[in-house]
């Protein structure tokens, strides 16, 4: 590229991103709960006019504006990671955001047009077919068992807690959300449990330990079904437990009890139906199960899944959150269960979320050592603090819905 082609070319840019941070300011400017104060080197703009939430964003690199009025919410993920706008609370950015949906849905009508010609192709490449299913989880979940370890509590659960307590850990937390699944399903030592997503185990082991009961897991991990192979021998509770290899579409037999802790969000929207009808006919007669989904609010939810958020592009993909209304609706027209339970902790999530933040970031040296370079640090910082504002906001939530056949 010639030094003339690079002026004119950074000419351009500077002048796109003018136009857009005029765009942005028009946009924040029309916020209605909340204050933000953006600022980007020695100017300072503030916008809002109460202090609900007070968010400060301090803008590194006009390029963010661009990106953010081309990208919508992804974009602003994206400019994040390339470290083009930081915070001091992250977190409150997003809630603010949150609470102001309307003045986000603004930002993404303006580049809805941009997008839509290449929706189709990408829900095609990341349909949960059987082979496409096992593709997207080995794009999260096999990133490696290390990673996982240095940010998830001892129990290795990947999934939110439930604090018993303000004062409780994280660990206690776990703890005790096994317990209340254990519970709500009435598990019994003569019970053989089905679970579908082993994680790293940490149920079945429980479960097994606790009640003494068979359990039969599967995943399609192959860095998980390693890990827990081996806790499985260590723990010699292999009379106890049956680990599989199995995507939850080809197993068989009946159990007694059925559980499955937020991986529903990898079926995807046009498997739901699938999925409810195989956990139905594993179950006995006298069957019990319970699902731990992430949910999305019903109002949004045709929007959602017609759409790419920055969970699904960076961080899930594939991944698809079920509303409450879509599950109760599923469950009533391809199966014979009945709801006998329902149980929402969205909050604690978020404090699951505020927790394992925290302990990434403190052991980030020991995961730098294996390879994962700054962008990463900030990918998996935004992930974080954008669910856990999604969740202080009622954005999303998460529930235990409990089924008994009737």
């Amino acid at each position: 590229m010639t030094a003339k082609l690079k002026q004119k070319k950074a000419i351009s840019a500077a002048v796109f991103s003018a136009v857009a941070r005029r765009l942005v300011f028009g946009f924040l400017s029309k916020i209605e709960v909340g204050r933000v104060i953006v600022n980007e080197g020695s100017q300072r703009r503030e916008f809002g006019n109460n202090d609900e939430i007070v968010a400060h964003i301090e803008v590194k690199d006009p390029r963010f504006y661009s990106r953010l009025v081309s990208g919508g919410s992804v974009g602003s993920g994206e400019a994040f990671i390339e470290g083009w706008w930081d915070s001091s609370n992250v977190t409150a950015v997003i809630e603010l955001f949150a609470a102001n949906i309307k003045v986000i849905d603004r930002i993404e009508a303006q580049v809805e047009w941009l997008k839509t010609p290449f929706r189709p192709i990408a829900k095609l490449f990341s349909r949960n077919t059987k082979r496409r299913a096992k593709k997207n989880i080995e794009a999260h979940y096999d990133l490696g068992n290390e990673l996982y370890s240095r940010f998830l509590d001892p129990t290795m659960l990947y999934s939110a807690a439930i604090y018993p307590n303000d004062k409780a850990t994280l660990h206690e937390a776990s703890i005790n959300k096994l317990k209340v699944i254990c519970e709500s399903l009435q598990l019994k030592s003569s019970d053989h449990l089905v679970e579908i997503g082993t994680g790293w185990g940490g149920l079945a082991i429980y479960a097994a330990e606790t009640y003494g009961c068979r359990v039969t897991t599967t995943t399609i991990s192959e860095e998980q079904h390693a890990y827990v192979e081996k806790l499985i021998e260590q723990k010699q509770l292999g009379d106890k437990i049956q680990l599989l290899k199995k995507d939850y579409r080809d197993l068989t037999g009946q159990f007694d009890k059925l559980v499955s802790i937020e991986m529903i969000e990898a079926v995807g929207h046009e498997y739901f139906d699938e999925y409810f009808a195989k956990c139905d006919s594993l179950l006995k007669s006298s069957g019990r199960m319970l699902i731990q989904s992430i949910l999305i609010d019903h109002s949004r939810y045709d929007t959602y899944r017609k759409g790419e958020d920055f969970i699904q592009k960076y961080i899930f993909p594939g991944g698809a959150l079920p509303s409450k209304e879509v599950v109760y609706d599923t469950v009533e027209r391809t199966t014979k269960l009945q709801a006998d339970g329902y149980f929402s902790f969205g909050y604690d999530y978020a404090r699951t979320l505020a927790d394992w933040r925290a302990t990434f970031n403190r052991n980030w040296e020991a995961i730098r050592a294996h390879g994962y370079d700054e962008k990463f640090r900030r990918m998996w910082n935004f992930y974080f603090h954008y669910c856990e504002g999604g969740f202080w906001q009622d954005r999303i939530d998460v529930a235990h819905f409990v089924f008994a056949k009737r």
